[in-house]
């Protein structure tokens, strides 16, 4: 086998891999063995035809093509070791020419990631102090939780629970036929149309009510749109909730139960000091990576962004069939060609893959690293958090591809965690000396980023 390489423009090598009889035998050899097993030959038992009459029987072209199956993979895989090549995916073969075949494989190389001071990159915290009207608001939807429905001995109002008939009639037939249905009077309820609850307000416990509303678009069949429905509306009862005290006995019997209410106010305070501080780090987050992408530059092979949008268009098809909804409906609802919607996800690829690529960057002169204890524990944090369904997690990570893709979680969550520090002006200096940035190096790692950028 003869190797001749060729640099091209975007981080690719275009290898020419001359093949020679003596590469191709044991591949073709096991080609017919294949074959013959699949194949009746008159004359022969299954499996024992000799390779010359298998040949003439399927052809020569055809045993060429199935030993290329196994041969292709094998020889561009040598080839690039052989020139010692820093591959950064699958490479694509598209040129085969002669017999021995002479092959032309163009092959994705590692990018080229460029930082530009990252160690400056800031940005202000927003502040996550918990107001007392905060408190208040979740202590009612607290008492409102808490409280029972209660006859209301009134007509309906805003927020009672009602039990009635309905009927919806629209050019004399009905849309909506239902008795004893419980509705609750929310001021915002758009059901069954909007302005329904506003004409259900104010009726009385075994008072009927006849009105007409448009069907607006959105509403049920589009041909109905703009038609008006009459509605017949028989109400037996209406209930609202009796909110209990704020004391000592409404905290009691919260939850697991408070001994004062004063212990439930300091618990209250606490969950949503932790919501706002959760809340305010993804807001910071996703204030923080533009502004280092903003300082990045990653010299990508193509072929490594054709990869990445296969990838996207195989998850949007697995989520899509999951809808029982193919591709092309797809897009046909959504106004788009498949060119256009490739064109959009070509985007969303570059951006991901150059994300990865500057986090590894960083988690490479930050000296960020994930060690298999670090991953063992995230695991049985995992199992921990899912209860019954904990055997199961841990088989899905009790392999080297799920630990490794649970690594690559893991070491995106510290480089985030850093990157964050940097940008609050927390210097603690990386174990690469952080004033030893050089303008451009290579990332090794791939273009895992959370298990997105394949």
């Amino acid at each position: 086998m003869k190797v001749t390489k060729e640099e091209l423009p975007q981080r690719e090598a275009l290898l020419t891999i001359e093949l020679e009889q003596q590469d191709m035998e044991p591949h073709l050899q096991r080609a017919y063995q294949r074959i013959v097993q699949r194949s009746n030959i008159p004359g022969f038992r299954k499996g024992k035809a000799p390779r010359a009459i298998v040949e003439r029987f399927v052809g020569p072209d055809a045993l060429r093509e199935e030993a290329l199956d196994s041969l292709l993979p094998e020889a561009v895989k040598r080839a690039i070791e052989e020139q010692k090549l820093d591959s950064a995916g699958m490479p694509r073969v598209h040129e085969i020419e002669g017999d021995p075949p002479i092959v032309k494989a163009t092959v994705p190389l590692e990018p080229l990631v460029e930082l530009d001071d990252y160690l400056a990159i800031r940005a202000d915290e927003e502040s996550t102090e918990v107001t007392e009207e905060q408190v208040q608001e979740t202590l009612e939807q607290l008492r409102r939780e808490q409280a029972p429905w209660e006859p209301a001995n009134r007509p309906v109002a805003f927020g009672d629970q009602v039990a009635m008939d309905i009927r919806g009639v629209v050019n004399d037939k009905d849309i909506l036929n239902q008795e004893g249905v419980v509705y609750v009077a929310a001021e915002e309820n758009p059901s069954p149309l909007p302005g329904f609850v506003q004409e259900l307000v104010g009726m009385s416990p075994g008072g009927e009510k006849e009105f007409a509303l448009t069907i607006p678009e959105g509403y049920g069949n589009d041909d109905l749109v703009g038609s008006e429905c009459t509605f017949y509306v028989s109400v037996h009862e209406n209930k609202e909730k009796r909110l209990p005290e704020l004391n000592d006995e409404f905290a009691k019997g919260v939850g697991e139960g408070y001994d004062s209410l004063e212990a439930l106010l300091e618990r209250v305070r606490s969950d949503l000091q932790s919501q706002e501080e959760q809340a305010a780090r993804r807001r910071y987050e996703e204030t923080v990576v533009p502004l280092l992408l903003e300082r990045t530059k990653v010299d990508l092979s193509p072929l490594l962004v054709d990869h990445e949008v296969a990838h996207l268009l195989e998850d949007e098809r697995e989520s899509l069939k999951r809808q029982q909804v193919d591709m092309e409906q797809y897009l046909q609802n959504v106004g788009k060609s498949a060119e256009e919607h490739q064109e959009e996800l070509r985007s969303v690829a570059l951006s991901r893959l150059t994300r990865s690529y500057a986090f590894r960057k960083i988690a490479e002169l930050e000296n960020i690293k994930v060690s298999p204890e670090d991953v063992e524990q995230e695991i049985n944090s995992l199992v921990e958090s899912v209860g019954n369904q904990g055997d199961a997690v841990r088989r899905n990570f009790d392999s080297p591809e799920g630990k490794h893709s649970l690594s690559e979680v893991l070491l995106n969550r510290k480089t985030l965690e850093r990157l964050t520090e940097i940008a609050k002006g927390q210097q603690s200096a990386p174990a690469s000396a952080a004033g030893e940035q050089p303008a451009e190096a290579s990332d090794k790692g791939g273009s895992e980023d959370a298990g997105t950028a394949r």
